[in-house]
This record gives structure tokens, sequence and C-alpha cells, in this order.
């Protein structure tokens, strides 16, 4: 499980567990079995913790729903750029998610994190982004086969974006990073909530070179 270290005060896990249930119903089926565990009660206090940039929460679970659910083996991973509405502020909250030895382990916010100024009915998941502690090796021979020569196998992840499925393979100023899809480049805008295809004109050079690119050169890349 991930390391945390407790403060004082807990969380109300009833309104806790009715935000995770909201998220966890947009996301895939494959990811239902953590509905499942939430809806049986898995967690029994949710609590900020201290130690990381930004708002986290760890939790503490009941032991006999644990024991059904947790796996040694299972890879830790984490689901990031989901975005609930926060009324309050009039803006989106992003959340993530981290999961590890197959239960839910955690969860983190860009922004103060009060359940009641959430609005569960507008939910985003268009942008979020899965990323496991390591590098896939379908994924590494993907973008060998691909012609990607300049890539930090720490930014190379899977990633789904308006239910396609890409790779995740620089990370950008304010959130947005540069994906491959079908051996296209495109540079996803989280500000913007837009999908920006990247000039073939310049796949050569990001083949060759992405790692030494600046930023200025990739967004100027952006087919017109």
């Amino acid at each position: 499980m991930f390391s945390f270290f407790r403060k004082k005060n807990c969380i109300e896990i009833g309104n806790f567990n009715k935000m995770l249930i909201a998220v966890l119903e947009k996301l895939p089926s494959e990811y239902s079995i953590y509905l499942k565990q939430i809806k049986e009660g898995i967690l029994r206090d949710v609590f900020p913790v201290t130690g990381y940039v930004g708002n986290h929460f760890g939790f503490s679970y009941q032991r006999e729903v644990i024991k059904k659910y947790e796996k040694k083996g299972e890879k830790d991973y984490s689901i990031t750029g989901i975005k609930i509405f926060n009324g309050k502020i009039s803006k989106d909250v992003q959340l993530a998610i981290f999961f590890s030895y197959g239960v839910i382990a955690g969860v983190s916010s860009d922004d103060e994190f009060i359940l009641s100024d959430l609005d569960l009915n507008k939910i985003n998941i268009g942008f979020m982004k899965v990323k496991e502690r390591t590098m896939d090796g379908a994924v590494k021979r993907e973008l060998l086969s691909f012609g990607m020569q300049s890539f930090n196998e720490s930014e190379v992840f899977e990633v789904n974006v308006e239910e396609r499925r890409m790779l995740h393979v620089r990370e950008l100023s304010d959130g947005d990073f540069l994906a491959v899809e079908d051996g296209d480049f495109y540079l996803i805008s989280i500000s913007l909530n837009e999908v920006l295809k990247i000039s073939s004109a310049h796949y050569k050079t990001m083949k060759m070179n992405l790692l030494n690119l600046t930023e200025e050169d990739i967004y100027s890349f952006i087919q017109e």
C-alpha cells in the first residue's frame, strides 16, 4: 500500500464514498471491481495526509472486506485527469485515484477539496490518464515499431482521451501532454479541452529528438 502520514481529522465517509461511486460509475467497465469494493464498504476511514504536494487522502479499511480483494502481486497504478466541477469556485477540480494490491489506495486533488462544493453531475473523464509504475513491455514495443528513438520510459503510459486510446509520451506545462495514436502525434490541451494534431512534417524530428525539443518547438508544430 501507499505510505501515508495520518492527520488527526477524518473525512465523513458517507459523502466521500458517494463521490467515489459517482466517479467510478463513469469509468470503463474494467474498473467496476473498485466500484463493487466501495459499495461493499471497504473503506473504514478517510483522512487527509501530509508529505505530498496538493491535497491527498488516505484510507483505513474494513478488514473483512479488504481480505476479499487484496492481491499482493497486483500492479500499482493511478488514474489522473478526472475532473469534477466545483460550484463554489466555478471551475473544475482535477482528481487522481491511486490503486495498489488490487484495491483503491488513495485520492488526491489539485485544489481545495470540499465535498459539498462538488457537483457530482458534472464529472468529466474525457482526458483521464492511466499510469502504471513501470513501463509495460508491449507499450515499449509499440513505440519502437512506430520509429520512436527518443523517449523517457517514466513518461510513457496509456491514456484515455475522449474514449480514444493513446500513448502519453511527454508531459508539458499546465497539465498538457504529447500523445501518440495510430502513428500520429497529438498535443492534448487540458486547459482548452482540445486534441490538437501535430503536423506530419515534424514527425521525423519528434521521433528522433523528442526529449531535446523545447515546449515552444512542440507547440509550434501544431497543425494549422
